[in-house]
C-alpha cells in the first residue's frame, strides 16, 4: 500500500510527500535501531516500492541522518539524528529525572519499569529499570511501538479524546493485520479492562505469565505526555497487589509531571 498524499495537501506537492515519506522511513528505522533493516523489508513496511525507498534513504544517507552497516548492509538511524537532539536539553532532563522514579519502582515490585513517551499513534521508550520480564521482545531506549501494544501505550490511549483515540486504534489495528483474530481479540479486551478501571492493565494478554500496569504522565494543561508502567511476573504481582501498584505509580506520576511541564512549556 503506498503512502498517501498528508491530509489537505494537494498531489502536486511532491516535496511535502518526500519529507513525509522521509519521516516514515526514519520512524521505521527507529523501531529497530539495534538490528537495522534490510531495503526491502523496510520498504514493504513502509508500503512503498523499493526504488523510492532506495532513492530517500540514499538522499538521508548523505545527510547523515541514516546510516548503512557495512557488514550486513542494513539501514539505521545516523549520526545526525543523535547531533539534532542535543538542542533539545529539556527533553535530556526529563529523561535523567525518569531515572530514580524507575529505579524504585523495579527494586519495589521487581520486573521492568518503564517510561513511554506519546509519538503520535505510537510510544517510544526513554527510560528502563530493572530485569526484563520479556522473552525475545526488546524493551531497549528508543523502541517503538503502536499504543495499542502494551500497557504503557494503552495508559496514553485511553486518555486521549475520544475521537483521537478511536481514530489511533483503528490506524494500530490496521498496522498489526498480520496478528490471528485471537491476539487481537486480547489486545481488544486489555484495551476494554483498561478503559472501564481508569488504570493499563495488561493481564498477559501480549506476553503470557506477565502482568503489566501503567499510568499515563501529563505535562502543560493536563496533555498526555507518556505513561509510566511496570511489568513483573504475574506470580510476584498478583491482580490483588493492584491497589498498591496504582499507588506508587500514581505517587511517582506526580513527581515526574512536574519536569514533564517544563518539556512542554
Amino acid at each position: 500500500m503506498a503512502l498517501p498524499d498528508p491530509p489537505n495537501d494537494p498531489p502536486h506537492r511532491t516535496g511535502t510527500q518526500a519529507i513525509s515519506r522521509a519521516a516514515l522511513i526514519l520512524r521505521q528505522l527507529s523501531t529497530r535501531g539495534r538490528f537495522g533493516w534490510r531495503l526491502s523489508d523496510l520498504a514493504d513496511r513502509c508500503g512503498l516500492d523499493r526504488g523510492t525507498t532506495h532513492r530517500i534513504l540514499a538522499g538521508l544517507v548523505r545527510e547523515r541522518l541514516v546510516q548503512q552497516r557495512r557488514s550486513d548492509h542494513h539501514y539505521l538511524p545516523g549520526p545526525l539524528v543523535f547531533e539534532i537532539a542535543q538542542a533539545m536539553p529539556a527533553y535530556a532532563a526529563f529523561q535523567h529525572a525518569c531515572a530514580q522514579p524507575l529505579e524504585r519502582l523495579a527494586r519495589r515490585f521487581g520486573g521492568l519499569a518503564l517510561m513511554h513517551l506519546h509519538s503520535g499513534d505510537d510510544t517510544v521508550c526513554i527510560g528502563r529499570a530493572g530485569e526484563s520480564v520479556y522473552v525475545g521482545t526488546a524493551m531497549d531506549l528508543g523502541t517503538r511501538w503502536p499504543l495499542i501494544a502494551s500497557a504503557g501505550g494503552v495508559a496514553i490511549l485511553i486518555a486521549l479524546p475520544p475521537a483521537e483515540r478511536e481514530r489511533i486504534k483503528a490506524s494500530n489495528f490496521a498496522r498489526m493485520a498480520a496478528r490471528t483474530r485471537t491476539a487481537v481479540k486480547a489486545i481488544e479486551a486489555m484495551i476494554e479492562r483498561s478503559q472501564r478501571q481508569g488504570l493499563a492493565f495488561n493481564r498477559g494478554e501480549t506476553a503470557a505469565g506477565v502482568h503489566a500496569f501503567a499510568l499515563p504522565v501529563r505535562g502543560a494543561g493536563g496533555t498526555v505526555f507518556g505513561s509510566l508502567a511496570i511489568a513483573c511476573h504475574a506470580p510476584e504481582v498478583p491482580e490483588a497487589r493492584m491497589p498498591e501498584v496504582v499507588e506508587a505509580l500514581r505517587a511517582e506520576c506526580r513527581l515526574l509531571e512536574a519536569e514533564a511541564a517544563k518539556v512542554m512549556e
